[in-house]
């Protein structure tokens, strides 16, 4: 299957990588090959093809070309003549992180993982299985787990062979698990987390808020929100500074440049 002589292999691989990284494949849909269903770029999918076979199908190397290209790193904001455009990469298309993804980015900002398990068995007398601690969604080997949010948030049941399975559409049910759902919410109050471990630091709120937004944001927050955020960090009450601190981090991963890749 991953002889260099089989071209369709190869160009299905480099598609999905593409696509997983752009939002959109050079071939849509990912999963529709097709000789009467062209690339929006041929001489791209085809060099990108003969760029993993002469790199031995290491998918690393294809990764790391792709993330440092011009085509990855351009700006999501539209410019005139581009606002259109959702096929030829004139910029970056914004959208929301996947199911798997976004669990797990919830999980290392606020460092306290999530204990998956099995469903409850359908068969009397057996027990749920746990897995190991600190598995992370994108590694959970079917649909078959307790996890609501993914579920929630499009993970597909692996029902079909078909990439339409996943569905990134937003819902009422997103936002609420969003706004006051067991995901965000429980691990910031948990006592084994970043909150508890920053509160505990005694640190100033600067420094509270700064690491809040290279954590969340990957990014130093501006004058405006810096002087937002300090103001209700300005208490000396440990209790109160923990659920101001809570705030400030909820507040940053519902926002909308934290659940998007733009």
């Amino acid at each position: 299957m991953a002889s260099p002589a089989n071209p369709y292999f190869t160009r299905s691989i480099v598609n999905r990588v593409w696509a997983n990284f752009l939002g959109v494949g050079l071939v849509e849909n990912v999963d529709d090959l097709r000789a009467s269903n062209p690339a929006s770029n041929e001489a791209l999918l085809n060099e990108a093809a003969e760029f993993l076979v002469k790199n031995k199908y290491d998918l690393q190397a294809l990764m790391r070309v792709i993330l440092q290209s011009e085509t990855y790193q351009r700006s999501s904001v539209p410019v005139a003549g581009n606002e259109a455009d959702s096929r030829f990469y004139s910029r970056y298309y914004p959208r929301r992180l996947m199911a798997e993804v976004l669990h797990d980015a919830i999980a290392q900002v606020t460092a306290v993982p999530t204990d998956f398990k099995t469903k409850d068995p359908t068969v009397e007398g057996d027990s749920p299985l746990a897995f190991p601690p600190g598995w992370r969604a994108i590694q959970l080997p079917d649909a078959g787990t307790n996890s609501y949010f993914t579920k929630a948030f499009g993970r597909p049941a692996r029902e079909q062979t078909c990439e339409c399975e996943r569905t990134a559409e937003p819902s009422v049910t997103q936002a609420l698990h969003v706004a006051n759902g067991e995901t965000i919410n429980k691990k910031l109050a948990s006592d084994q987390g970043i909150i508890a471990e920053a509160v505990a630091s005694g640190a100033p709120a600067e420094q509270l808020i700064e690491d809040a937004f290279f954590r969340t944001l990957s990014r130093t927050p501006t004058d405006a929100e810096r002087k937002q955020f300090a103001a209700s960090l300005s208490t000396s009450d440990p209790k109160e500074k923990r659920l101001a601190l809570e705030d400030v981090y909820w507040a940053l991963l519902s926002s909308r440049e934290f659940l998007f890749n733009h």
